[in-house]
């Protein structure tokens, strides 16, 4: 592997601007968000000095990477998530704002998403789940997102609610492109995929659609983003990520089965259970409704369903449930576009409403407002990032 000096850029990820924005020194970090372990890194937050904006900045510590990762090179992976976030420009897929060398790091600079990513909101402020309006506006752009990728002849095989960010004008942008790939990577003919990276596979099981899993001569292509779409919307309706509390194996043979992930209402969840039972989870006998504890999104106040639980009395639109049924099906060549999906009455009744998704999330704030504000006070963007108190487990990113 080449040396890489201070203030090179990354492969793929040349900046047209000046090279300032390519330069450490270029930014003031401020409090760290989170730390990633599928390839070690840090993100936090920060300012650019030559333009007084927040950004977030995630260091990989190149030395720790190539430590902790036996069977693959983790520059391969770096190198080609910054390649795959300046390929693209889209106003639903994250951006790269620059990517270099510093040291032994490697810097990938993008634009701070104030509200974090769909996963933080229901873990901290939507445990039983977002409401049925903020999935739709949230499923619309990330479906125009997917609709573009998959344009492109790219599967993004990391659809889930950790990916997905929120600005500050309340659009969903969908990151994660670490796990994106052309669907002529193998350099065959036939528009199909038959591995997945390694570094990525146990964090994204539950999400992974049963081609994928199965790994068979067949292979896969971008329908299935498809079934991880459906999974993400129980994800973000339920609070809970479906599969999430079954064992590897388990999980296999139920998906190739044709066991689907569920939106958990009134019409799936049936009668609340006698005080001395236990639930089990829709569409899957057998398995209690402990959902999701662990590591899971939106469970840690889910470990059990009571007979008071909001699953037993809320109810979702039938358009809803079509939606996700549409798109969870075992046959893959059966499953809608996201285009296709874009055009579903489910989606297509927001041209009804003037309802935006800042609107549903209050009174939810952001970590830091629009930093236009701090274009007159230096101190104050510097002040503000003092301030801003986050635990490193705060915020979910890009495992």
């Amino acid at each position: 592997m080449s040396c890489l000096t201070a203030g090179t850029p990354v492969r793929g990820a040349s900046m047209p601007n000046s090279s300032s924005s390519t330069d450490c020194s270029q930014y003031q970090l401020g409090p760290v968000l989170a730390t990633t372990t599928s390839l070690p890194s840090t993100v936090q937050l920060a300012r650019q000095r030559n333009r007084l904006r927040a950004v977030v900045v995630k260091k990989y510590v190149v030395d720790k990477a190539i430590k902790e990762s036996e069977a693959e090179d983790p520059m391969i992976h770096i190198s080609h998530e910054v390649g795959m976030m300046k390929l693209f420009q889209h106003v639903n897929i994250q951006l790269c704002l620059a990517a270099f060398a510093a040291d032994m790091e490697v810097w990938l600079v993008t634009p701070l998403m104030p509200y974090g990513s769909v996963a933080d909101l229901i873990k901290a402020h939507f445990q039983d789940g977002l409401p049925e309006l903020a999935c739709c506006l949230i499923i619309r752009d990330l479906c125009s997102a997917l609709h573009y990728l998959h344009s492109q002849g790219v599967v993004h095989r990391s659809v889930r609610a950790s990916h997905i960010l929120i600005s500050d004008t309340g659009a969903a942008v969908l990151g994660g492109l670490r796990y994106c790939t052309p669907l002529h990577s193998t350099g065959e003919s036939r528009s199909n995929l038959y591995n997945f990276p390694l570094h990525g596979v146990a964090g994204n099981l539950s999400w992974l659609a049963p081609e994928i899993l199965q790994q068979n001569l067949l292979g896969y292509n971008e329908t299935s983003d498809i079934y991880s779409l459906a999974v993400t919307l129980c994800e973000m309706a339920n609070g809970i990520v479906p599969f999430s509390e079954m064992p590897p194996t388990l999980m296999l043979l139920e998906k190739l089965r044709g066991a689907a992930p569920k939106l958990m209402d009134a019409s799936t969840m049936g009668e609340p259970p006698a005080p001395e039972e236990q639930p089990e989870l829709p569409g899957f006998p057998g398995h209690p409704a402990d959902s999701g504890v662990g590591d899971s999104v939106g469970s840690c106040s889910n470990p059990v369903l009571g007979r008071d639980s909001i699953y037993y009395t809320r109810q979702f639109s039938p358009q809803f449930h079509d939606l996700v049924t549409l798109c969870s099906v075992l046959e893959s060549d059966s499953r809608p576009s996201a285009s296709e999906l874009l055009a579903h009455p489910f989606v297509r009744q927001l041209r009804k409403t003037n309802t935006t998704l800042l609107t549903i999330l209050l009174p939810t704030q952001p970590l830091l407002s629009d930093s236009s504000q701090f274009q007159d006070d230096d101190e104050g963007l510097i002040q503000r990032m003092k301030e801003t108190q986050m635990e490193q487990d705060d915020w979910c990113w890009d495992e």
